[in-house]
């Protein structure tokens, strides 16, 4: 159990939430009676922002929890867990384009070297490159909000609520926000993500829908791996009614594929010793990533989990994934860069770095055979069937068949990855 779900497991024992809930179907809570009961800072056991963080008491009473004045809660049923938005396959469909920003390269110093941003700086690059307005389709829309303030005075109903619930002076952030003819309020993360909580951008909403009669547009930025991943959402009235409006990937000044010539590769990339723990992590991008994390120092499984919104679990997968990769390694508790993974940070462009993962692919067995079967079927990716790959991390690994089972899936979505993100070359 986590350290959120054990501190919220405390105040629902003590408190006796339960039977308020089914009494209400919403409590009150303040942040003395959080620190109090549950032994934990109430800023980090309000800050839940995926399901995947949400206390698994949440999940067992189908609860979610809004802040509604500085240092009050409320917590309110929530069956249908409207209070995230499943983004799902959203972004699969969805093919990176070239965006040429002239003029752009080497004129700035100061951003990050082979594009590993924060996410301000994410955004930052966008807006300079002039991709944000063209999303936007105001030429002449500037940075006007950015980060933490207090609200104003609006509210919203709770799923099952007769009422509606005031919210007044609580916190809200505002990764960037630009004026013109509208104002275009983004929500930025470093890696995609399955669901992300709706009060991210519907606060933000909701507070200055308030104060302007100018048109409020919610936008989610996903950055990963160099490429830019932009979605517009539409709120109704409704809690949780959250609909995309259109969703667009970019990278800028880059291709989005890398031209892979397969028979000098073949010849020239060796074959390795297989490694362990096969990866079972199934988003190459945010692999790539966690290499890029580890650029500012060893990061362990927690920092890992904290930088991505997910739980520690996952945190572990995903470094191991890199390690497998050889491109990090365990330092102490931590993970830092091999001398392969510190060249590979200093790559400046996502075709190179797609180049150096197929190179790093193919020095494991298992893909090595994998890619193989691929290259003899024209790259059809539904020739190779589950069994057929489970057999060969089988073979190549010593896993069992039900474990190699599992492992296939990772398999298919780094495939998947690499021929989506390549082109052979002549």
């Amino acid at each position: 159990m986590s350290e959120n779900s054990d501190a919220w497991q405390k105040v629902f024992d003590r408190l006796d939430l339960p039977a308020r809930l089914r009494e209400r179907g919403v409590c009150f809570l303040t942040a003395d009676e959080l620190k109090l009961h549950g032994g934990r800072e109430p800023r980090l056991m309000a800050k839940i922002d995926t399901l995947q963080e949400r206390p698994a008491i949440f999940g067992e009473h189908q609860v979610n929890l809004f802040p509604i004045k500085n240092g009050q809660y409320a917590l309110f049923k929530d069956p249908e867990n409207s209070t995230y938005f499943k983004l799902g396959s959203l972004w699969e469909g969805v093919s990176a384009r070239s965006y040429h920003a002239p003029g752009l390269g080497g004129r700035f110093d100061t951003l990050a070297a082979g594009r590993a941003f924060s996410e301000s700086q994410a955004i930052d690059f966008a807006f300079i490159a002039s991709l944000l307005r063209t999303f936007f389709g105001d030429p002449a829309a500037q940075l006007t909000l950015r980060g933490r303030l207090f609200s104003d005075r609006f509210s919203f109903r709770p799923p099952g609520q007769a009422s509606p619930i005031e919210v007044n002076k609580v916190q809200i952030e505002v990764d960037a926000g630009y004026e013109g003819d509208s104002i275009f309020l983004i929500e930025a993360k470093i890696g995609k993500r399955d669901d992300f909580n709706i009060r991210q951008l519907w606060y933000p909403f909701l507070n200055w829908s308030a104060k302007s009669r100018k048109r409020i547009v919610p936008i989610l930025l996903n950055y990963t791996n160099g490429q830019y991943f932009l979605s517009e959402f539409a709120f109704s009235d409704r809690f949780g009614d959250l609909s995309v409006v259109r969703s667009e990937c970019h990278v800028i000044n880059d291709s989005p594929f890398a031209a892979l010539n397969w028979e000098v590769l073949w010849t020239q990339v060796p074959a390795e010793l297989e490694a362990a723990p096969f990866p079972q992590a199934d988003d190459l991008d945010k692999v790539i990533d966690v290499v890029k994390l580890t650029a500012g120092g060893p990061a362990d499984k927690a920092q890992i989990a904290d930088y991505f919104e997910f739980d520690e679990r996952q945190g572990d997968y995903y470094a191991n994934a890199a390690k497998y990769l050889g491109l990090i390694e365990r330092s102490g508790e931590g993970f830092q860069p091999t001398a392969r993974g510190v060249a590979f940070n200093q790559l400046a462009t996502r075709a190179e770095r797609t180049l150096a993962v197929a190179e790093q692919l193919l020095r494991r067995p298992s893909f090595r055979r994998a890619i193989g079967l691929l290259r003899e079927r024209n790259f059809l990716l539904a020739s190779l069937g589950g069994q057929e790959l489970a057999g060969i991390i089988a073979q190549e690994t010593g896993l069992n068949l039900t474990t190699a089972h599992r492992r296939a899936m990772t398999v298919r979505c780094w495939l998947t990855w690499l021929v989506k993100n390549s082109q052979a070359a002549a």
